[in-house]
């Protein structure tokens, strides 16, 4: 640990080189260096005064806290800035660690989208509807993709200068991914090339999803067509089911979206050790 000086050496040395003592000849007779007593003018003229600031983190720098409550309370609040989500917190944490804390999760800076012919009305009735249900009983099912060429897209370079990478500019397939959502657990996941059509969907409903639902569950998806299949709403109804649709555009409302986020992030770090996309899609799943 630097050498500490106490306040009254400070205000001698620093009353020396007032009156007129050069800080060369300071730092000889007082044994300092020129780098401190620099500093020490700079700190007087940050704070009017050249007291020492005192050891150890500012408040809220070590507190600890969970991580998975905390990704929660971004998801709740994606369009807080990191001052406002302090206030939720208590000021517990500082801004600077809970924008560590995001990027540490994954998350990033973006504008917010979101279509002007949603229904404000009808996304209020939703949330409140689905308040009313415990989480166990609250399964989120979504599809998603990713092409063979996708990649990482940013990495680090000396300031000023350009990062380059290697990228496939031509894809020859793509790797498409449904899964459920229930109570924060990924549940029914299966990957397949191509896109996801009416066929598919309702194989995945019979022969993965309804497996693995319990009676009573609530499934959540979006109004496209061929979720709205006839077959599938027999086939979740046969295990006690029921299907509740998202109201139109809006996907925000299905929380699984932020997941195939952090799973796509996921692809593009490993897509480099494995030949074939497919594989690298299938690793990643096992870990989720």
């Amino acid at each position: 640990m630097a050498r500490r000086y106490s306040y009254d050496l400070r205000m001698k040395i620093f009353k020396a080189v007032d009156d007129g003592l050069s800080i060369v000849k300071a730092c000889k007779i007082f044994n300092i260096s020129r780098n401190t007593i620099y500093r020490w003018k700079h700190l007087k003229r940050e704070t009017g005064d050249i007291k020492a600031k005192p050891y150890g983190p500012a408040k809220g720098y070590n507190a600890k806290i969970d991580l998975k409550e905390f990704e929660e309370l971004i998801i709740n609040h994606h369009d807080k800035t990191a001052k406002e989500l302090s206030i939720i917190l208590g000021n517990r944490l500082q801004r600077t660690r809970i924008n560590y804390y995001r990027k540490l999760l994954g998350y990033t800076y973006k504008k917010t989208h979101f279509h002007p012919k949603r229904d404000t009305v009808l996304r209020d009735e939703f949330i409140e509807k689905i308040k009313q249900i415990s989480k166990e009983n609250l399964v989120f099912i979504d599809e998603s993709g990713i092409e063979d060429n996708d990649c990482r897209e940013y990495g680090w370079s000396i300031k000023g200068t350009r990062c380059y990478g290697n990228k496939a500019y031509q894809h020859k397939s793509r790797v498409s991914m449904i899964a459920g959502l229930c109570n924060n657990q990924i549940i029914a996941p299966v990957i397949f090339e191509g896109n996801c059509n009416k066929a598919i969907f309702t194989t995945y409903v019979e022969t993965i999803l309804i497996k693995e639902l319990r009676p009573g569950q609530i499934v959540i998806m979006d109004n496209i067509n061929f979720h709205k299949n006839n077959t599938i709403k027999v086939l979740i109804e046969s295990v006690g089911c029921s299907i509740l649709f998202l109201p139109t555009y809006s996907p925000d409302l299905n929380p699984i979206e932020h997941y195939w986020f952090k799973i796509k992030n996921e692809i593009r770090k490993v897509t480099a050790q494995f030949k074939d996309i497919s594989i690298a899609v299938e690793h990643v799943m096992k870990f989720i």
